[in-house]
């Protein structure tokens, strides 16, 4: 399975929002389960602790897998925060991905409608602005060939994103491959003219 997640090497995206004198100050945090979701909303209530309302959404796996959402309103009327905020991630195609919401209340109420379309901007704001890279899922295969085949082998890696993190010379040649699932086929299509050059079975 490839889907998109944050590409921000590490680091936060924030951006803020004013509406009527409030100000939702969006943070988007590159986070895998709900573990990493919990320390990012630590952060945050630490980073704004006179904040009125820290509220927050996570989509933390694949965007698909609805085990992984989480959201809450934080003090917020109920409905008004978290939903709109988990409506917007859940939606946007990228998986792995917590948003955390800080909110200065601005003296002006906005009411429940008010509410909900800031909370889905903010949250908007910092999707729209998010890089974003692909996740691949890789696999561990060990892939036996004669010496005399070794260019061909390391150009079918090349073309097939298998990184080659170990040699091991003995008889034949051993590789230890890292390569993305969808890959595997292909790869062991291309081997099959080759005389003795093969994929092991796994043990």
């Amino acid at each position: 399975m490839t889907y998109q997640i944050p590409n921000l090497q590490g680091e936060d995206l924030e951006l803020t929002l004013a509406v009527k004198n409030s100000h939702f100050i969006a943070n988007l945090r590159h986070t895998i389960g709900r573990g990493e979701c919990d320390i990012h909303l630590n952060d945050m209530r630490k980073k704004y602790p006179d904040a009125s309302h820290h509220c927050w959404a996570v989509v933390a796996d694949a965007p698909d897998n609805s085990t992984f959402w989480g959201l809450s309103d934080a003090g917020e009327p109920s409905g008004t925060a978290g939903k709109p905020m988990l409506q917007v991630l859940s939606h946007c195609g990228i998986g792995e991905v917590s948003v955390v919401v800080c909110r200065y209340f601005g003296g002006t109420k906005l009411g429940t409608g008010g509410l909900v379309k800031a909370y889905t901007d903010a949250v908007k704001l910092v999707v729209e602005a998010c890089p974003r890279q692909t996740k691949r899922q890789l696999k561990h295969i060990s892939l036996a060939c004669p010496y005399d085949l070794m260019g061909r082998i390391e150009h079918l890696c090349q073309r097939h994103d298998a990184v080659i993190q170990q040699r091991d010379y003995g008889d034949s040649l051993t590789l230890a491959l890292l390569i993305p699932v969808e890959n595997v086929p292909a790869l062991e299509q291309d081997l099959g003219p080759l005389a003795h050059a093969y994929i092991m079975p796994a043990l």
